[in-house]
Parts: C-alpha cells; structure tokens; sequence
C-alpha cells in the first residue's frame, strides 16, 4: 500500500508545538478581546444604534410631522409615473426599440453594406479633395465589408443570435444584468431594408465631415444610453470601469445621464431613496462644499470645479440606491478589479518598453530610477492613489476564492497591480498600502497579528532582501533633502499663513482660486503651486472650519459602518470585500497626509464611487442575510448569557428574584 501523503499542519498544530507562537497568541488573543470590549471598540462598533436613534429621534418626528413624503413626494411621484407611462413618445420608443431588438441580422447587414460602400466612396472624395483622411477610414470601411456580408447571409435574429453568442449574452446579460426573457419573448420581424439603406447611406455620406470611427463610437454610445435608461444599475458598472479610461467632461456626460436615468425610474415608482446616518454625513459635506464654491473669494474660477465636484459626489448616493443585490454588487467589484488591472498592466508596460518620466524625481538624489509611470493618469502619484484604492480588493477575492484557479486569477491581479504600485515611486502611496494591508490583515485574522508579532525580528534583514532603489526611496521618507520633500513642507507652511486669515469661510473651491491667493502668503522661491499637496489642509482653506469638521464626521461615520457591519455574524465574503474597500479608502486618505488626492476629477469620481460601494455591499449583504443575522444575534446572546459567572447572572436579575434568592440561601 503507498503511503499516504502527510497533511500539512494546522496553524492550531503550529502554535500547540511551538515555544515561541503560544505566547504571542495570548498576545494577540488579549489585544482583540481588550479592543472589543474597550470604549473605543464599542464606539466604533454603534453605528447601528446611532442610526436608530435618528430614525426614532428628533430627525424622524420632523419628519413625520412635516409628511413631505405622503403630502409632496408620494403624489408628485404618481403624478410623474402616470403622465410618462401613458404617453404616446414612451410608447413609440418603447415599440420602436422592441423592433429593432427582433429584427433579422440580415436588415442590419443591408445598413452596413450600404456604410461601408458609402464611406468608400467619401474617402476617394477626401482624397480628392486634398484633405488626406487617415488611412484607418479605408481599413475600417473594408472591415464593415466583411461584417456585412456575413450578416446578410445569416438568417437569424438579433434577440436570438444576443441570446444564443457566449460573448454577447455574457456582457449583456451577466454583466449588464439584462433580462434574456425579454429578449427571447420579442416577435420576430424582417424589417424594412428601404429604411436600412437609407440610414446605411446616410451614415457613409457623413464620412464625408466625420471619420468612420466617430460616427461607429456615437452608435455605441447611444446603445449604452439606451441600456443605462433602462437599467440604470448597468450605468454604475460601465462607469466604475471605464473612470480610468475617459475625459473628464465625458464623465460628466455620463454622471449626468446616470441621474436622469435613476430620477426617471424613482418618480416612476421603480427605484427607492434611503437615508442613513452615512449619507446624511456625505450631504451636508456636500452642501458645505457647494456653499463654499458659490461664495468664494474667485466665483468665476469656482463655478466649473465645484459642478463637477457635486456632479461625481452625486456618484455616492447613486451607488448606494441603485446597487441593491449581492449579483449587482460583485458586477462592481468585477469592474472595478478588470479595470484596474488593465491599468497596471499599461503601466507595467511604460516602465519596461517606454521612457518612463522623470519630471516628478529628484535625478539628483534617485539616479538609480530610470523614470515613473503614469498610465493612463498623467501624473505618477495620481496613479498611485488609484491603484493603493483598488488593490486590497485583490486580496479580498485570493482569501475568499473557492478553487486554485480563482486564486491564481486574484493574484495575478494583486501581482499587477502591486508591481505597476512599485513603478510609481510614490512614497506616501507605498506607506498608505502598508498602513491599509496591515489593518486589512489584522481585520482578518488574528492570525497575522502573530505573525506580524514573530516579524519583528526579521526586520533587521529587510536590507538584504528589497532592492536597494526601492529601499533608498522608503527611507527617504521625510528626508528634506529631498526637494520634492522640502517642496511640500514649504507650501503647507504658506497654506497655514492662508488658513489664519479664511478661518471662517474659506478661499473658495478650485485650484485656480488657490493658485491666485496664495502667491500672497508663499515662502520666498515657492510662489507657484497648484495647491496645498495635503487633502486635509486643502479642504480647510477652500471650505473653512465648517468643512473640516463636516469631512472628520463623514470619516468618523464611515469607520464606524465598516467596522458595525464587519462586527456581525454574516457570512465572510461580502464582510471581507467591504474591509478590502475600506481599507483601501483609508489607504488614499492616509497619502492625503502629503498630497491633494482630489486634484485629478477621475480619482474624485472613484473615491465617491468606492465610498458608496463599500456602503452598498453591506446594504445588500444585510438585506438578503437578515433572517439568518437575526437568529445568529440571539445564539451569540444567549451564549453570552451562558458565559456569565454566577454572581453576573444574579446581578442581571430582577430585584424581587434576588430577594428570593437570597431569602432562600438564610433559610439553609
């Protein structure tokens, strides 16, 4: 018989059999249960009875008193419903969209054979004419050649040949959540191949003007437009990834969109608005920030940051009332990870194929780094804040996989991600991940408290394994030789001098007002700076002490509701996601300490986004486990009533009891 292969041992094996580990057990087994028994263990795990008592208090008998949901809201809401649903507009789209999804595949290759004929022929005019048009405009034309044949020889239809396609029913319907009944379910029509090749020629007759591709790009985006109004969840998902990829004003565009989407649904009666604790915090952040864009010292130079800024802010409160089921939620995450890993991956390539920049180094003190990358950011340390966002999600996903494949595929993301990190050079980014992993670790298992506990004493060797480019930077941490150092420390001094005279009120939002008042208090040599390279600083000179203190209660609320919610008896996936995230978030507040992480729009819009997604996946984890949380909260409180001593359990009870009690122990 063949021997059979020895187990590997248990951690409970390890610490039983070891003379060191048992006692740094304890260690670690004191230093949770003093934390969660102490006062700041039980504030920052109440943030469930602070949310009861605001629907119970002062704030719900307002509420109640006034009715402006069953006086205002309730019938404007019906009103709206009514008069959209019964139009005559709504019904036409609605039958005209119904057709176009049952039509042949062969209509649709007439339209495009008719393009592609016809923007053949505008690009011999171009040439004609002397206008040199891309030669990609001939290549894509002959594409559509292609494309159209075959669709004209296919004698399907579009609703079957979306349900019947492995790649088309997965992005429609597993990642845009559409539902293929309705698909299946449309009647089947030829459709008018007049109609197709007249849009087919006028379409080709525009790349006279447009270049194919523009025009291929606009079909597309209308087709999102149509899918975001009809599933406005789909329009969270689409901008999650594609934040990093876009311009800022088509982010705008989108957001916009989104929120007309969402109203839309939610005066129709198809969505819901809800209000806790953590978006009150969000709103009166947001409201002060608005408040100090509309009186600031520069109105002009406040009016276009400040739109955009409560534009993307607006991203929370979508998030957190439209992701409202676990499959919503991991279409998120799936997102949010696939596009940070295109990134990285981008990034990795710029370090090794491209000439990395070095305009954001000091060659003078790191000559032994060839350059930075940006991706597709355009500054290093913003790429940096995005990425130290995204990547303890990946370490999420490798603790909670089920098989080896789906923990190759996280780690492969968290390799990339780390490694494209490494590239950046940012330091406050590299300290900001390692606060954040520690915490996240800590969070989950007390397992690497000990282990961090028996590190210690292989740090005296971290010299001779990290690379020593990598170590030279580490350690140039606060070193004011440095220029980039001294830099900042010398503009954070010039803020202060600004922060004493705008106490009260603030500058002003935007960097362009920052960037006209501040010559006025800046050191000598350091008159030019974009802004105060400190969140923390930057939001108390634009917004005043009100909006500090506003931000430091919206961190306060939300580290209450990460750690409430991590706290209960729920199943570990969702809880450990939501702990990747926030600690994540905590990560790019920590790199706020030396730089204004809101300074790139794009990183704004995916803080908000991330803040709210942490926020919705313990909505939807609460809201589809609450019968199961209920009776996992009574065990744990009846085992805590079994672990009582006797002389707690006599003190719990009722007076009259305990007199019995004790009348009973005098008569023995």
């Amino acid at each position: 018989m063949k021997n059979k292969q020895k187990k590997r041992p248990s951690f409970s094996t390890l610490v039983s059999h070891s003379l060191i580990l048992p006692l740094f057990y304890r260690i670690a087994t004191f230093l949770y249960q003093s934390v969660r028994e102490s006062a700041i263990g039980q504030f920052l795990s109440g943030y469930d009875r602070s949310n009861a008592a605001m629907h119970h208090g002062l704030f719900a008998a307002m509420q109640k008193k006034l009715s402006l949901s069953d006086r205002v809201l309730r019938p404007l809401r019906f009103f709206v419903a009514g008069q959209f649903d019964n139009s005559v507009c709504l019904h036409l789209i609605r039958s005209l969209l119904d057709r176009l999804a049952g039509m042949s595949l062969g209509t649709y290759g007439l339209a495009v054979l008719f393009f592609s004929l016809f923007s053949s022929i505008a690009y011999v005019l171009r040439i004609a004419a002397e206008t040199e048009p891309p030669l990609g405009n001939l290549v894509l034309s002959g594409a559509f050649l292609l494309i159209g044949i075959c669709l004209v020889a296919s004698n399907a239809h579009l609703s079957d040949a979306l349900c019947k396609s492995t790649l088309l029913s997965f992005l429609l319907f597993t990642v845009a959540g559409a539902d293929a009944e309705y698909f299946r379910a449309l009647p089947k029509t030829r459709g008018k191949t007049w109609a197709a090749a007249l849009i087919g020629t006028c379409l080709g007759v525009l790349t006279l003007v447009i270049d194919p591709i523009w025009i291929v790009i606009g079909l597309f985006a209308l087709i999102a437009a149509l899918m975001v109004y009809k599933i406005p969840e789909f329009g969270i998902v689409a901008v999650l990834f594609a934040a990093p990829f876009l311009p800022t004003m088509v982010l705008v565009a989108a957001m916009m969109f989104l929120l007309f989407s969402f109203f839309l649904k939610y005066f129709r009666g198809k969505r819901v608005i809800r209000m806790e604790w953590m978006d009150i915090s969000v709103l009166l952040f947001g409201i002060v920030f608005f408040c100090a864009g509309l009186f600031s010292a520069s109105p002009a130079d406040s009016l276009f940051p400040i739109l955009v800024f409560i534009c993307f802010m607006c991203g929370y409160f979508l998030v957190v009332n439209l992701i409202r089921s676990t499959d919503w939620v991991i279409r998120c995450y799936f997102a949010v990870l696939s596009s940070s890993v295109l990134v990285a991956l981008y990034g990795i390539y710029q370090n090794f194929f491209v000439s990395a920049n070095t305009t954001w180094q000091d060659t003078a003190m790191f000559g032994d780094i060839s350059g930075r990358v940006v991706s597709t950011f355009e500054n290093p340390n913003v790429l940096a804040e995005y990425l130290i966002m995204v990547l303890p999600v990946a370490a999420a996903g490798f603790f909670t996989a089920k098989n080896a494949s789906q923990r190759l595929l996280f780690l492969f993301a968290g390799g990339s991600i780390g490694a494209c990190l490494i590239f950046t050079w940012s330091r406050g980014a590299w300290l900001g991940i390692l606060i954040a992993m520690m915490l996240f670790l800590l969070m989950y298992s007390k397992k690497f408290l000990v282990a961090g506990l028996f590190g210690i004493f292989a740090v005296p060797f971290l010299p001779f394994v990290l690379p020593q480019s990598v170590l030279n930077r580490f350690l140039s941490i606060g070193n004011l030789g440095d220029t980039s150092t001294s830099y900042r420390v010398n503009i954070w001094e010039g803020t202060l001098r600004m922060m004493r005279d705008h106490f009260l009120g603030g500058i002003g939002v935007g960097v362009e007002v920052f960037g006209e008042i501040y010559p006025r208090y800046s050191l000598s040599g350091i008159e030019s700076a974009p802004h105060s390279h400190n969140l923390y600083l930057q939001i108390f000179v634009e917004t005043g002490i009100l909006g500090l203190i506003l931000f430091i209660v919206f961190l306060f609320t939300f580290v209450r509701h990460n750690f409430t919610f991590y706290a209960k008896p729920l199943p570990l996936k969702p809880r450990l996601f939501c702990a990747a995230l926030f600690c994540g978030l905590l990560a790019v507040l920590a790199q706020g300490m030396t730089d204004y992480i809101w300074y790139n729009y794009r990183v704004y819009l995916i803080f908000w986004l991330l803040v709210g997604l942490t926020v919705a996946t313990a909505r939807a984890a609460l809201a589809e486990n609450r019968d199961d949380l209920g009776k996992a909260e009574q065990h744990a409180a009846q085992a805590a009533e079994l672990e009582l001593t006797p002389k707690l359990r006599a003190a719990k009870q009722p007076v009259s009891d305990q007199n019995t009690t004790a009348q009973g122990e005098e008569t023995k």
